[in-house]
């Protein structure tokens, strides 16, 4: 008799504490997944690009490029570019072809309207070297498929036969985007 009145007791004594104990709050809802994937990847771009040499040989040359790009996500970037250029040459100017591989990082500054594109450029110019560009500006979105950027200063190194040379670059370019 004992042992059926110990079970009870057990009963009613945990039975009031279950009860006293908050109940378990429901699960959290899963957080929305966030679409990385650029609504429009595919970007092509026209460039004008001045170059001012600031090393040995003080010069002066125009880049005017068209870059394909492939956006990744929002931020990130991958692409190629073609650019004609008009360099200082030995004898006068001359003209070449600038072709370079590019990735670009994209901070946004207001939502994805205004952002901040750095950027990585490395090329090969025939007849004189590879060249490495690195860059920092501005992008502004006119709509969702056209936007203008503006990148006031672009160091470059240009690798020629003689020596190194250092130019800071000015560009500005439409992007067009599908």
């Amino acid at each position: 008799m004992k042992c059926p009145l110990l079970l009870l007791s057990l009963v009613l004594v945990a039975a009031p504490a279950a009860a006293a104990e908050p109940p378990a709050p429901p699960p959290a809802a899963a957080a929305p997944a966030v679409d990385d994937t650029a609504p429009r990847p595919l970007r092509l771009s026209f460039s004008s690009t001045s170059a001012f040499g600031v090393t040995h040989a003080k010069f002066f040359n125009e880049l005017l490029g068209a870059r394909l790009d492939y956006r990744f996500t929002p931020r990130f970037a991958f692409g190629a570019e073609l650019s004609y250029v008009n360099l200082k040459g030995k004898d006068g100017r001359v003209s070449n072809l600038l072709p370079e591989v590019t990735t670009e990082y994209r901070v946004p500054l207001n939502k994805q309207v205004v952002g901040m594109p750095l950027r990585l450029s490395l090329g090969f110019l025939p007849k004189n070297g590879p060249t490495l560009r690195i860059g920092g500006g501005f992008d502004i979105s006119v709509s969702d498929s056209v936007s203008f950027e503006i990148i006031p200063l672009e160091p470059m190194l240009w690798i020629t036969r003689d020596r190194p040379e250092v130019s800071f670059d000015a560009h500005v370019g439409l992007r067009l985007a599908f």
